[in-house]
C-alpha cells in the first residue's frame, strides 16, 4: 500500500535522519551528492566545502532533496522529497541563525549551502 504523507509529516520524517541527497542538474545530466543535513524552519541546512561541485553549481539554483528510510524485510518505509532553491549563506550573518551540522566525512566544510524549501511530498509504503 501507497499513502501520500502530509508536508508536516514530511518535515518530520526528514528531521529524523542524518543523511539526505542533494540533486541538480548539470550539462552532464543529473548530479546526486549524500550530504548531513538539518530540516530548520523550512529550509535544509548543510555544510560543503568551499570549491565543491555542489558549492560552485547550486548557487541560486533549484535542486531537489531527497531522504528516505527503507525496511527491506518489512518492505515498508518513507520517501520525502524537497524542492526549491538553494544558496551560499554567511555564518556571521547576525540577522540569520543557522543551525550547525554534524557532518561526518573529515576536512573542511567552511561553506553553508541553504536550501529554501517550496514543494514538499511524501509517501509511505506499507507491507499489504
Amino acid at each position: 500500500m501507497l499513502v501520500e504523507l502530509d508536508e508536516d509529516e514530511c518535515w518530520e520524517l526528514a528531521g529524523t535522519m542524518p543523511v539526505g541527497r542533494v540533486v541538480w542538474s548539470t550539462a552532464a545530466g543529473p548530479n546526486v551528492v549524500p550530504v548531513n543535513f538539518v530540516a530548520h524552519e523550512g529550509r535544509i541546512v548543510l555544510h560543503a566545502s568551499a570549491y565543491s561541485a555542489l558549492v560552485r553549481e547550486t548557487d541560486d539554483s533549484m535542486v531537489a532533496f531527497e531522504v528516505d528510510e527503507i525496511d527491506p524485510f518489512t518492505r515498508s518505509g518513507w520517501s520525502v522529497l524537497l524542492r526549491g532553491r538553494a544558496h551560499v549563506a554567511f555564518r556571521d550573518d547576525p540577522g540569520d541563525r543557522l543551525p550547525d551540522v554534524d557532518t561526518w566525512p573529515d576536512g573542511t566544510r567552511r561553506m553553508t549551502l541553504v536550501i529554501d524549501v517550496h514543494q514538499v511530498t511524501g509517501r509511505r509504503v506499507m507491507a499489504s
